[in-house]
């Protein structure tokens, strides 16, 4: 019996010292702690019209272009400002900014330190240059220009074949207009094809052949034709004259005084060419010194000099852009560059944005507000 009861009481001990922590209530899981999303620096520097300040705020092309980006990709950010596109750079790819957005040219000793975006805007380095004074000298230098004259050389000789033909038409049955010798009766063809063209018709020669009429009524109506090609080849060359400058292209600039902006990239293409550029702190001030004719060209990137001269009433009507392109480039955004192993996702998703607003129209809209059609 005291078995029995010795045995129950152990089993009533140890099930009574097991019931609490059947009786105890399950832990509530605990959800990881989130990290709130890191603000990015997003870097830019003054560059018009795609980056500049008005009344203290940032303002441009890709300024509003980031501001649409970070919009729907739900991107914190702030703006730092960077002294010049090789310092942007170089804060990018140490991480100092996480972004880097302004008129960035991409490069290859460039796309070394950062990783690019697809291509955001497309452009070219030029030449801008005083527009060149009409002069008397310059107006004769156009009219004898090789276009202007390779005209009047085919001119001539058309005179010369209709002429040809109409001798051919008429030396039996006009003699008298028309004969002579070959080489008489060919000068008296070229005569009565000049004045007919010019509408000059003295009226002392005139065909009387069938062929010869039906050469000159077709002749009359061509002539018409080929004056109007050549007033407008005139007008359009003295007025070419007018609005061009001494330097013509890339070629001439061995042979000017040449500007360019410190620490950009056009200072290293004028060198690669041998050329030497003075150096400016800003656009304005190169602008200002090829006003005052103290350099005779200042390059740099289209854009951001067509929109210079164009908000300028002085340099509007003295400056000009050279019509030729001293080198195609390509504009980007500039991303800290990613461990190799891993993808660079904020760069991706940028792409994949900027794909969409280039097929939606929303991008070209948002360029021409700036630059116009």
């Amino acid at each position: 019996m005291r078995r029995v009861s010795a045995a129950f009481l152990a089993v009533l001990i140890l099930f009574s010292s097991a019931l609490p922590c059947f009786a105890q209530e399950p832990k509530e899981k605990t959800e990881p702690k989130t990290e709130p999303k890191k603000k990015l620096i997003i870097g830019t520097k003054v560059a018009p019209p795609f980056s500049f300040k008005e009344k203290g705020e940032w303002k441009g092309i890709s300024i509003e272009l980031w501001e649409i980006l970070a919009s729907e990709l739900k991107i914190d950010y702030e703006w730092k400002e960077a002294e010049s596109t090789n310092d942007l750079v170089d804060k990018v790819s140490t991480g100092e900014f996480d972004v880097g957005i302004a008129a960035i040219t991409m490069k290859p000793d460039r796309a070394k330190k950062v990783d690019f975006s697809n291509s955001v805007f497309k452009s070219g380095v030029v030449i801008a240059a005083r527009r060149e004074s009409s002069s008397i000298g310059g107006m004769f230098g156009q009219i004898f220009s090789v276009e202007v004259l390779e005209l009047v050389g085919s001119i001539a000789l058309m005179l010369l074949i209709v002429g040809g033909l109409a001798w051919f038409f008429e030396r039996k049955k006009n003699p008298d207009e028309f004969g002579g010798t070959t080489r008489q009766g060919l000068w008296e063809g070229f005569w009565w094809s000049a004045v007919t063209m010019t509408t000059v018709g003295y009226g002392d020669k005139s065909p009387k052949s069938i062929g010869g009429r039906l050469l000159a009524l077709f002749w009359m109506f061509f002539s018409i034709i080929m004056i109007s090609i050549f007033t407008a080849t005139i007008a359009s060359s003295l007025t070419t004259q007018r609005l061009q400058s001494v330097i013509r292209g890339p070629e001439d600039l061995a042979f000017f005084r040449v500007g360019a902006k410190t620490n950009e990239s056009p200072i290293a293409i004028l060198a690669e060419r041998g050329v030497r550029a003075s150096e400016f702190d800003s656009i304005p001030a190169g602008l200002t010194a090829l006003h005052d004719n103290q350099i005779d060209a200042f390059v740099h990137d289209l854009p951001v000099l067509q929109y210079e001269i164009l908000n300028d009433p002085l340099w509007q009507g003295s400056l000009i852009i050279v019509p030729k392109d001293i080198q195609e480039e390509e504009y980007g955004i500039a991303f800290h560059p990613a461990d190799k192993t891993k993808r660079n996702k904020l760069r991706e998703d940028v792409n994949v944005k900027l794909l969409e607003m280039k097929i939606s129209g929303r991008y070209a809209k948002l360029i021409r507000k700036y630059l116009g059609n």
